[in-house]
């Protein structure tokens, strides 16, 4: 079959611009955005960008879902902290310029009673010198006790650590000084009153403080004290010293757990 020589020509230009024009860059190379939305992975996908040769997800943050999300290296991703209220972030953070940040900065971001501490609210303190208690009362670590008489000691609270009634280095000396403070006592008798913080059900609580009081108890005996001179009971966290909350910072929930000395 005789073919003019014009036409063949034609054909194989035509021919091998379709093979040129199906053969685009291999995915993820690009020099278009469609060469990108084209493939067989852009097509699967929402979006492609061709950003310097590759195609990527996103060029600018505006090409992402949402004020939530930024474009890092040409990938949407979440915000580190991003909010639109209280209710997004945790614990007891809130939502400021759309981000989580601590729930206080000073004390006047905290409600009547409560101290902005290490960016939380917590109890205030009961007292922080003798003058914040009654006449017949001495502030010791926070709370106000009945003084004692000038010139005789006073009996230290002891603490614990969260959930334990392990004693620690410096409950054993608190401990010491209500031994010696106790021989100063004639005929009196010692309540060792056990306190929890508010985690935990109550019956946990009366339990552990039962066993925080029982530590005292016998490390009291050790010292020589003698077991009719002491008494133990469990309050749990029925007289809390602070008020915390169960989602509290545990820098107010450690004066709770407590062993206090209650003379008779």
């Amino acid at each position: 079959m005789y073919l003019d020589k014009h036409w063949l020509f034609a054909l194989v230009a035509t021919v091998g611009f379709l093979g040129v024009a199906g053969c685009g860059p291999e995915y993820p190379k690009c020099n278009t955005n469609e060469d990108c939305r084209q493939s067989d992975e852009g097509q699967s996908q929402e979006r492609l960008y061709c950003v310097d040769g590759r195609c990527q997800e996103c060029r600018k943050d505006g090409d992402c879902d949402g004020p939530g999300q930024r474009c890092n290296d040409g990938v949407c991703e979440a915000i580190p902290g991003y909010c639109e209220g209280d209710a997004d972030c945790s614990g007891s953070q809130v939502c400021r310029d759309n981000r989580c940040g601590p729930e206080c900065r000073s004390d006047d971001e905290c409600s009547e009673g409560q101290v902005c501490e290490g960016g939380e609210c917590v109890a205030d303190q009961e007292c922080t010198t003798d003058a914040d208690c009654a006449s017949n009362e001495a502030c010791q670590d926070g709370e106000c006790i009945i003084a004692e008489p000038a010139g005789t000691c006073n009996f230290k609270t002891v603490y614990f650590p969260f959930d334990s009634s392990e004693l620690t280095d410096e409950a054993r000396d608190k401990i010491q000084n209500n031994a010696d403070c106790l021989e100063q006592k004639d005929e009196r008798t010692i309540e060792l009153a056990g306190h929890c913080d508010e985690r935990g059900t109550n019956e946990y609580n009366i339990a552990l403080g039962r066993r925080r009081a029982q530590s005292v108890y016998e490390y009291m005996q050790s010292l020589g004290v003698d077991s009719s001179d002491l008494e133990t009971i469990s309050y749990g966290e029925e007289r809390l010293a602070r008020q915390c909350g169960v989602d509290g910072p545990d820098r107010c929930h450690e004066k709770n757990r407590r062993v206090k000395f209650n003379l008779q």
